[in-house]
């Protein structure tokens, strides 16, 4: 900023505080979003990316409000491959790992999975940490009766319940100790792909819910897999709830993009 000759004194050093107070605000800004920035930075980069569209319709169970979306195009995405039970390769503590277990996430804060590496330094080498523990169901039942009593409170998910999956759902795959379902978003027919699978021993249960398409899921996933988490632990099962604490980068890239985005219904999931 250029000062004429005549400028006085006190309004020099004025200004030149000001400046300086000006510098400091913008460095404790800029360090305090960096990590948000670059975390949110595939977002940004993506959104405007065209997603191949269908038409079609949503699943029976749909709300009523589906059939004015009905018509319009719709963003499926392309159905993962290899999903349920497979021998995955993680890293462990010292060394790789062979274990049974669902698909890992490929890092995009848009899927949980209890298949992960098993240091956190580690998962977040892929982006944001997205692993979860396996479902603990109540020791004194059978794994066949606590699988059960999932597949039952799945059945009865009720689509639209905490704004998400108004296109409803359906289940693709059933086995009695295997579930494979399909969840799909109101208006643009996003399909987030939900698996269950009962461990080799049958004392837990592995987790993965994912989205096909995009970068942030608007914190969909999490939503989905808390809601019914809750219902098993009234029936005595032991889940971590997704909150803030336990996934900070996943939870801060959804409310960046629900700030972002011009759909109000995601705004304020």
């Amino acid at each position: 900023m250029a000062l004429s000759s005549f400028t006085p004194r006190h309004t020099v050093t004025h200004t030149i505080q000001q400046q300086q107070q000006s510098t400091t605000k913008t460095k404790l800004l800029t360090r305090t979003t960096t990590r948000r920035s670059v975390l949110f930075a595939p977002f940004l980069a993506t959104a405007a990316l065209t997603v191949p569209c269908s038409k079609g319709h949503a699943f029976d169970n749909a709300l009523p409000e589906a059939q004015k979306y009905a018509d319009k195009p719709k963003r499926r995405g392309t159905p993962p491959k290899d999903l349920g039970l497979s021998t995955r390769t993680t890293e462990g503590e010292n060394d790789t790992m062979k274990q049974l277990g669902l698909r890992t996430c490929d890092g995009n804060p848009n899927c949980f999975s209890t298949t992960g590496d098993y240091l956190l330094e580690d998962r977040v080498q892929r982006g944001v940490d997205s692993y979860i523990n396996p479902w603990k169901p109540p020791a004194d039942e059978s794994s066949s009766t606590s699988f059960a009593t999932l597949v039952q409170l799945v059945k009865a998910y009720e689509p639209g319940q905490g704004g998400i999956d108004g296109g409803g759902f359906t289940v693709v795959k059933e086995s009695p100790s295997y579930l494979y379902c399909q969840f799909e978003s109101l208006k643009k027919g996003y399909i987030d792909d939900v698996e269950f699978a009962s461990s080799p021993n049958g004392n837990a249960v592995f987790v993965r819910s994912a989205s096909r398409v995009g970068v942030s899921d608007f914190g969909v996933n999490a939503i989905r897999l808390n809601s019914l988490a809750k219902g098993l632990r009234k029936r005595g099962w032991v889940i971590d709830e997704i909150t803030p604490e336990s996934h900070r980068d996943y939870w801060m890239t959804s409310d960046d993009a629900r700030e972002a985005t011009f759909d109000a219904d995601r705004r304020v999931l």
